[in-house]
């Protein structure tokens, strides 16, 4: 019986750990994700009208078009 609750105990520990391991995890990349936008946000803002940006990262490549609506482009 002893053998039975400690073992049920470890599993439990194990769980929970594994648990807090990917919430943290989660978390940290949430707030990564944020203050990448927030630089580029704060960038964006300093610039003068008529500016372009283009910022690539892993997968994407984001271009900023400042004083065009979203929908404008070189027709």
């Amino acid at each position: 019986m002893p053998e039975t609750v400690i073992a049920l105990t470890g599993l439990v520990v194990l769980l929970a750990a594994r648990l807090l391991h990917r919430w943290i995890s989660s978390r940290t990349q949430v707030q990564l994700f944020r203050l990448r936008q927030n630089g580029t946000s704060e960038r964006v803002r300093a610039l003068p009208w008529g500016s372009v940006v283009t910022e690539r990262r892993a997968n994407e490549e984001v271009r900023i078009e400042i004083g065009k609506r979203a929908g404008e482009g070189d027709e």
